[in-house]
């Protein structure tokens, strides 16, 4: 998988372009500032984002190509990123060490996926927020981006399940036009959750 996306990020052109999510961006810009996690930051447009709002930020991708743009682009920007190269399945965090973490169109099989989502609601400080973007399942047969098997892509009943426990704020599918560099083009399908977790 490594050398997939490596090969993918292997040009000088920002494949998700270097602008953020939308979604993302309009979520962010209503959170005090604090300390941000970003899963599959790829090649940085989020995470650099965040970074120039002032948010300190953590990221990994298992690309390293990805990495080098990243650091690269936030080098441009004049702002710092603490971004590892390692696969997700051995990343480690503190508890209660963020106060958001950002899921931009980060894919992963189903059992994965359920496994990963609960760990970022362990990773949460009290009242901390996770703010995710993906692919439904309708966006199955378009060409304007994500994964090729249904079993990957999101739905809503899944991520409340994935996410029990916390407080649901949004959870929404929308039809929208991507326009996120060359590989997010098009009519596309995504779900937009917000949720926070409670305070015990």
């Amino acid at each position: 998988m490594k050398t997939i996306w490596n090969s993918r990020y292997n040009s000088k052109e920002y494949q998700y372009g270097i602008e953020p999510n939308d979604f993302l961006k309009n979520q962010l810009t209503q959170l005090p500032i604090g300390r941000l996690l970003v899963p599959a930051a790829g090649e940085g447009r989020d995470a650099v984002f965040a970074a120039q709002l002032g948010w300190e930020v953590y990221a990994f991708d298992s690309s390293d190509t990805a990495q080098g743009k990243a650091i690269r682009l936030a080098s441009e920007k004049s702002v710092n990123l603490h971004y590892e190269c390692i696969d997700a399945n051995n990343v480690r965090y503190p508890l209660e060490s963020f106060d958001a973490i950002a899921l931009v169109y980060f894919h992963l099989p189903p059992e994965e996926r359920r496994k990963f989502h609960q760990q970022c609601i362990k990773w949460l400080k009290p009242g901390g927020k996770i703010i995710l973007e993906g692919f439904s399942k309708n966006q199955l047969g378009l060409d304007s981006g994500g994964p090729k098997d249904v079993n990957m892509l999101f739905h809503l009943d899944e991520l409340k399940v994935d996410f029990a426990g916390l407080n649901i704020e949004f959870c929404q599918e929308n039809a929208r036009v991507l326009n996120e560099g060359p590989l997010h083009q098009g009519k596309a399908f995504v779900l937009d959750f917000v949720a926070s977790k409670c305070f015990v």
